[in-house]
């Protein structure tokens, strides 16, 4: 191999240029081309002054190694924190209600602790016991399923649409009746298998797939930055030595030549024997004309929006004490979640402040997105005045979109993936697929697998 370039210059661009200097040769050229003008893509912490409120994701799950080990190797390893715990809320139709202790993503690990949740009736509570504990004849599933559909036969509608829901598809900004279950969470499966149903299964999840357990450990399961995650991407670009990193250039179009090839973008053609591309999937439909068009036209993107809202004590007064609330679809509101960053990530807040992060937009009820910034802090406002009283105008409001933000793991999603990288083998060799459109939408996820694309690149040759 004569020559790499990467494009895309977000956290997976950045990783696959931080690790092909690594394990490509020396002689290798690399290049790594960015259309906008600065490196990150969905990471950027605004700062000012005290405060580091987070544009796009706030932190990543801590025992997904690949990206502490990430941190590490650029040596920004002291500066990782754990978050703030406390308790949590689901905003449902009649208000906010706490999330049971001991659940895993809304899913019981124990029966008794849920009788007292306000979430379920009395009958309900004791028609999710029976199906807890002398659970339905279902058999699991030997291929795909949507993961509302495995939950629902399982465990039934109510807490699904109340609690689970509304946690899972904040997670993933997706419809859990259309996700897929083995591309977003195959432990529930895996553990069915082996224990008998998914309550065992889940009673038994080893600690690294306990994701967001709620009042398990008093010690934080996320991950984020002392200074915002911005300063992870920031610390690796600096820390490339023989990559060329050419901002404001856009691809325009992909051309095949014999012995690699050509892109064409606004600032001149470049030639490239192998190519990385971590672009959003309606790029490589242009960019790539021959593969599986309609598989990469269905993972259109849900478009979200987050507005950090920063207070003074006394501005605010909350009837309750917390990290934050998920919304269910019941809640007659516009934004689906808030997070107290004071309370949940200390660090970014002096004292006597408080930041309110709200996130808006829902699959098929994105309009919101696209509003004023004046629009979209109004709604917040609104919206989170039906649960606190707030006597002033916030003293800063920070609004961020993100159009290209993350794709449907529909049924079926791993399956199409490999098909279509095994078409990209056929049809264009020598082009990779990375990103969080294939392999997983948690940071660790994309790290975690363009690492290994690299890899594979370097023991080829």
């Amino acid at each position: 191999m004569r020559n790499l370039t990467i494009v895309g210059g977000g956290i997976t661009g950045l990783t696959a240029a931080f690790y092909a200097e690594r394990y490509l040769p020396e002689d290798v050229t690399i290049t790594l081309l960015e259309a906008s003008d600065r490196l990150g893509g969905k990471i950027d912490t605004f700062e000012t002054g005290e405060f580091a409120v987070e544009r796009g994701p706030d932190s990543y799950v801590f025992r997904k190694t690949a990206m502490t080990e990430l941190i590490q190797d650029v040596g920004l390893g002291d500066e990782i924190v754990r978050n703030g715990v406390g308790q949590a809320y689901v905003l449902h139709h009649d208000g906010l209600h706490p999330i049971p202790k001991q659940t895993v993503m809304g899913f019981p690990l124990y029966v008794d602790p849920l009788k007292h949740t306000t979430l379920l009736s009395e009958a309900e509570h004791a028609a999710l016991r029976e199906m807890l504990l002398s659970p339905p004849n279902v058999e699991p599933p030997e291929t795909d399923v949507s993961l509302g559909l495995y939950l629902r036969e399982r465990v039934g509608d109510p807490i699904v649409d109340r609690l689970i829901e509304p946690l899972l598809s904040g997670i993933y900004a997706g419809d859990i009746d259309k996700m897929s279950a083995l591309s977003t969470f195959p432990q529930f499966i895996e553990g069915e298998k082996r224990y008998g149903n998914l309550y065992e299964g889940m009673r038994h999840l080893r600690p690294e797939q306990r994701v967001a357990e709620v009042g398990a450990k008093k010690v934080g399961q996320f991950a984020s930055l002392k200074r915002g995650l911005k300063s992870l991407t920031d610390r690796i670009a600096e820390r490339l030595e023989r990559t060329e990193v050419i901002l404001n250039c856009s691809v325009e179009q992909v051309e095949e030549l014999a012995t690699g090839y050509r892109l064409l973008t606004n600032r001149g053609d470049i030639d490239s024997e192998r190519l990385i591309l971590t672009v959003p999937p309606r790029l490589i439909r242009q960019f790539l004309p021959k593969v599986d068009s309609d598989f990469l036209a269905e993972m259109k993107p849900h478009a979200t929006a987050t507005c950090s809202l920063v207070f003074k004590e006394g501005d605010i007064e909350f009837p309750f004490v917390g990290t934050g609330f998920v919304t269910s679809q019941e809640a007659d509101v516009v934004i689906t979640a808030c997070t107290f960053i004071d309370q949940k990530w200390p660090h970014a807040v002096p004292d006597g402040y408080h930041v309110l992060r709200v996130f808006l937009g829902r699959p098929g009820a994105d309009d919101i997105v696209e509003a004023s910034d004046e629009e979209i802090v109004a709604t917040a406002l609104r919206d989170l005045g039906g649960l606190m009283t707030i006597h002033t105008e916030p003293r800063q409001a920070v609004v961020s979109r993100l159009r290209d933000g993350l794709p449907p793991y529909a049924v079926f999603h791993s399956d199409r993936v490999r098909a279509l990288r095994a078409e990209m083998g056929r049809v264009y060799p020598g082009v990779l697929l990375a990103g969080i459109a294939y392999d997983g939408i948690g940071m660790p996820d994309c790290i975690k697998s363009v690492h290994e694309q690299i890899k594979q690149l370097a023991a080829q040759g």
